[in-house]
């Protein structure tokens, strides 16, 4: 769930599926470091989730994912 969250904050600021596509990941690492990886011993993970994304932990983004991945019409 938390990372589903991360992933819907990310790609408002990281252009994401181009990084995917060009394989450099720098711009989704450089968020995850500025926002998870040096942030993630200072503070409690609801403490986290929220500066990270502005929102305390939301199922909502988790539902997304899995419908996109799994009910998608192909």
């Amino acid at each position: 769930m938390y990372a589903a969250q991360y992933k819907a904050t990310m790609i408002q600021n990281v252009d994401f599926d181009a990084a995917i596509q060009s394989g450099d990941l720098s711009p989704i690492f450089q968020w995850l470091s500025d926002n998870i990886w040096t942030q993630a011993s200072l503070h409690t993970t609801d403490e986290l989730v929220k500066r990270a994304t502005g929102e305390t932990l939301n199922a909502t983004h988790f539902r997304k994912h899995l419908e996109g991945r799994y009910l998608q019409k192909r």
